[in-house]
This record gives structure tokens, sequence and C-alpha cells, in this order.
């Protein structure tokens, strides 16, 4: 019996199963490790009528566990353990893909991810263990094509998005600071808080701005109701009233921030999307604790947070680039800090009063009808993006498209990444792909690949320039050094070899040693008597040992005739670098395995 017939029979008896409880599902088996999840499936699928909505169910069951197996390969999936509130937004960032490849259209995408989103539903209901709870990610785009919400923004959006954001934040920045009295307007109030009558004289706004000043403490009232609560605040309600004016937007004009709204917030939650490159799910996720200024393995800061792929929490560090762009770093964990600062300057108030549950939350806004959200929120950023984008005439000029995407954010990071030569193995860690391969397939899925490849382009063609500027000069110099040659130390991806020219006898005794010429022994300095190993060799061995462990792991080469290779040379790495048997320090070592993360090695087997 083939797969997809032993899958439809497997289902037909599932939908025999009842289920109303967690104690009810299915067990997941060696042959069938996505039992348990196609019960809670065929749950939901028996209960519905309309023929297209159970083809909808069947379809995201074949979505669903194409993810399960691309995460646990064919591992059992228990639900209790698979399960947690970033359920949806990691389904969400699946069918991104799907559709970056173009194997789903936009509004087939967004069926599946309402369809899964009752699944869950059903998950809660039947009260599986550890999920109460899960995020609603925001729903495709219908209209804008996929592939340009995910391209990086062109050099002159870039200037124009930054420099409203700038702006914004500097408008925010005015409204959280004290409020200073202006004498302005007239006495319109006597001491019994009544008001002085005029004949047909109209009451100004600066009016309003005298009784604020005068009778209400400088203190802002927040809603229609409180403004009855006393004479002078019903006053300075009908003034306001009288001139067709938004009593907040009054308060915003004098300088005063009666309520922290989505349009507060956003400039900075777009500046951390501009800084950091992070995903907007883990941007939204984000909690006031998880800015970290030094950590404590490496010193740096970093953030952290739950990203939409991973299966728990993750470091994302900030302090990551190589020496040459040290001002970026400096520039980019100074950023993420004043961010996180001013936030919670804007928030302290509104921290104070918010419910338990959101009171650790980063982006912590008020709604109009005075209750207290946190992200995720997906609609009021929509919206607040959308306010945004007019404001500051943020438009495709030819089309009226609408410029600003927040998934654009983080592809427009990684090509400012490329343009700056920033090599692969740095830019996985600043994306937090726990694989290189990952970060292979995120580059190709957004045509990073051909901008990689005209980036190397480039360099060989400025390598062979040198190269043909140099080759007069080298012939005229080939003579005279030839008799230093043999005293000079030569480096290799592995040691340092103190003779190059001058092997041990072990090696002159092989069938392929050509006396006169450089030793010839294949990747195995490690074993060479001539070898020296110093402290900054290190690094580069843990790194070479780290890249072999994840071939081992990704591939069958071990099976090749490269596999003996690899093994003796693992063999000759431990002993060097496992702190029993090695000659160098425990901290030596240590320091030498953070400092490998940032070489990418040539895997020389």
């Amino acid at each position: 019996m083939n797969i997809a017939s032993r899958c439809m029979n497997e289902w037909e008896e599932l939908l025999s199963i009842q289920l109303n409880s967690f104690s009810e599902l299915a067990q997941p088996t060696k042959g069938s490790p996505h039992r348990q999840l196609m019960h809670l499936f065929t749950s939901v699928y028996k209960t519905k009528t309309s023929q297209s909505y159970k083809s909808d169910i069947k379809s995201a069951f074949k979505h669903v566990s194409a993810l399960m197996e691309e995460k646990f390969d064919n591992e059992p999936i228990y639900l209790s353990q698979e399960l947690n509130e970033f359920s949806l937004n990691e389904f969400h960032a699946y069918l991104k893909r799907c559709m970056l490849c173009e194997k789903l259209h936009n509004r087939y995408a967004n069926v599946l991810q309402s369809t899964y989103k009752n699944i869950l539903n059903k998950a809660i209901e039947i009260k599986t263990p550890n999920f109460e709870r899960f995020y609603l990610p925001s729903a495709f785009c219908y209209h804008t094509r996929v592939t340009e919400r995910y391209k990086p923004y062109s050099e002159i959006d870039r200037k124009q998005i930054g420099k409203a954001i700038d702006k914004d934040i500097s408008k925010v920045l005015k409204l959280i600071q004290p409020y200073q009295k202006t004498g302005k307007g007239r006495a319109v109030i006597d001491d019994k808080e009544r008001l002085k009558k005029r004949d047909n004289e109209i009451l100004t706004l600066d009016d309003a701005r005298w009784i604020f000043e005068n009778k209400m403490d400088c203190i802002p009232i927040t809603s229609s109701y409180d403004f009855r609560k006393t004479p002078a605040g019903n006053i300075f309600y009908k003034i306001i009233s009288s001139h067709g004016v938004y009593y907040q937007d009054i308060y915003e004009s004098w300088g005063i921030l009666c309520k922290v709204t989505m349009s507060h917030l956003l400039p900075f939650l777009l500046k951390l999307l501009q800084v950091t490159g992070m995903n907007v799910e883990s941007i939204y996720a984000l909690e006031i604790d998880d800015l970290v200024d030094k950590h404590p393995a490496t010193g740096k800061p970093c953030l952290r947070y739950w990203k939409e792929r991973s299966d728990g929490q993750k470091l994302y560090h900030l302090d990551i680039f190589k020496a040459n762009l040290q001002w970026l770093t400096n520039s980019q964990g100074n950023q993420v800090k004043i961010i996180f600062d001013n936030v919670l300057r804007l928030t302290s108030q509104l921290r104070e009063k918010a419910p338990q549950k959101h009171k650790n939350k980063l982006w912590l806004f008020e709604i109009h009808n005075g209750l207290i959200k946190s992200l995720p929120c997906a609609h009021h950023v929509t919206k607040a993006v959308k306010i945004f984008s007019e404001n500051h005439q943020l438009f495709d000029q030819s089309t009226g498209a609408k410029t600003l995407e927040t998934t654009r954010f983080r592809p427009t990071f990684v090509s400012d990444l490329i343009e700056q030569g920033v090599s692969i193995r740095e830019i996985q860690l600043l994306l937090g792909h726990k694989s290189l391969y990952t970060t292979m397939r995120y580059l190709d899925v957004h045509d990073f690949g051909r901008t990689a490849r005209e980036k190397i382009k480039e360099k060989l063609l400025e390598i062979h320039r040198n190269a043909q500027s140099s080759v007069h000069y080298k012939r005229n110099k080939r003579e005279s050094q030839k008799h230093k040659e043999d005293s000079i130390p030569i480096s290799t991806p592995l040691a340092t070899c103190k003779n190059i020219f001058d092997p041990p006898e072990s090696v002159k005794s092989l069938s392929n040693y050509t006396p006169g010429k450089p030793c010839s022994t294949y990747n195995m300095c490690l074993s060479c008597p001539n070898v020296i190993i110093t402290q900054t060799d290190l690094p580069k061995l843990f790194a070479m040992k780290r890249d072999y462990l994840t071939k081992i792991q990704n591939s069958r080469i071990l099976d090749t005739p490269f596999g003996h290779v690899i093994k003796s040379n693992l063999a000759l790495l431990n002993p060097i670098l496992d702190t029993q048997y090695s000659e160098f320090s425990s901290l030596e070592l240590d320091e030498a395995e953070k400092l490998s993360l940032y070489i990418e090695t040539t895997e020389l087997v």
C-alpha cells in the first residue's frame, strides 16, 4: 500500500474516534509520527458540512505536516510539547516561504492560516497541556505582490522612510517632556469656577489653555465623561468642541501627550526593525527585560526574543560585526538601548495601570475606549502604518501603492550586509538562524544570491587586476627571495608550519614527495612534528571542528572517500581542543571557541 493510500485509510480511521478531551487523542507511532496531529484535524473536519471547507482542512493538514517534518524530520509529534503561543506565527512564516517560492497564492495562504487557527482553537478546547493561547499574525496582502512585500527598499525609499521615522520619534519625545506654562489666554473663569459672562464674545483656544493651566493643574483629562466632573473641565470641553477640534489633538499641539496610542509607538518599532533586521513577529513579542546590555558570556549587548521558527528562547547578538565595521556595531547597540529607554519612558504611566498580563510587554498602548493593549495586535499596527504613510506621503509615485511594509525591513537589512561585504557566517548569526543552510535558503529565496555573486565577481576582477600588475615585480624578485623561502613559516587553515620546504623524514619518504618542492602531505598539518599551534590558531581550529560536525550532520560525507580524512582530522582536533587533554588553559579555549563563531572556514577534506 502506498503512502497516500495509507494516510487516507488512517484519516478515515481517526474520523471514527471521538475527541472531547486531550486524554482521548491518538498517540503517534514510529510508522505514523503525525497521528496525533491528524486526529486533531479530523475532529474539526467531521463537524463541517461544506465540502470546500473540508478540502481546506485536509490541505492545511498537509502543509502543517510538511512544516513539522521540516522541523523534526520523522520524529513523533506530541501536541503538548510542540504547540505554543507562537504556533500560528510559525505556520505564517512557513506559508510566506511557500508564497515566495510561488508554491502558494496569497489568497489561499490566508485560507490555510485561518483554517489552522480553527484547529488550534480546538486544541485549546480539549485542554492541551501547556497550550492556552496563541498569537494571531497579520493576514497576507490580497492586492500587493508577495515578492514586492519582501523586497529590500531602494536607496531613495530608505532615506525617505528613515527621515520620516526620525521626524516622528523627535515629535513624540517632545510630547513626553514636562509641560511649561505659557500664560496665554484670559481669566474666563472666576474663583467659583463659573464662566464670566461676555456679551457675544467668542472664547478662543488660548482661553481654553488658560483654564488648563490655572484651573486644571496642567493635567490632561482623557475622556468626555471625566470633563463633566468639574465645572472648569466642562467649560474647557465646550470651548474645544465649539472650535470643532478633538481634545487629544489640542493637547498634542500644546506639547502634551494625554494618551499613548499605537501611532506614538510605531516610529520606535520601525526604528528597531531598521536597526536590527529582526522578524516582525519577534519585535512584537519583545518584553521590557529582553535587552541585555552585556551578555555574561561575551560582554556584548544582545536581545532575547522568541524566534518564530525556534523551539524556545534564542539570543540575538547585536555586536557581531568584524573590526572594520566597529562603528556600526557600537551604533547598533546604542540605538537599541535608546529605543528601549524611550519606549519605557513613553509607556511608564500606562504601565502602572496596565493589567498584569501586559505589564512586562514592551509595546503598550491605549485604544479609544481606554483599554490598555500590547502587541501583537496586527490590525492596530496596520492602521498606524497607514496613517504614518499618509502623513509622510510614503507612496510609489508611479502606481500610488503604499511603500511602507514592515516585512521589507529585514531583507533591506540583509541587503545592506551584503553590500558591505559581511560574510555569510556573520549574516547567519545576525538573522538568528540556527543553521547556515537556512541562511543560504533565505538569501536564495530573496534573490540575494545574484547580489552576492556580483560582489564575488567584483572581488575576483580586483584580484585579477592586482595579480596582473604585480606579475613583473614578482618575476624580478623571485630569484632574490628564493633563498629566504626555506626559512619562512607558512600558515595553513589548520596551523603554521615552521618550514614547508623541509618536512620531517616521514613525509620525505612518501612516494608523492619531490625534493625541493613544498610539503605535499594533504591537510595533515596537525599530525606533523613541524606544526606550531599558538593561541591565535585556536579559533580557526574550533571553527574547523564545528564545520566538520555540521557537514556530518547534514550530509553523507562519511560514506564518501573523504570520510576517513574527516575522522582523522577530528581525532587530531579533539585532544587539542578538549580541556581535559589540551595544553591550553580552559580560559584560552573558552575565549577561542567564542571567537570561532565569527570565522568562516574553508572546509578542506
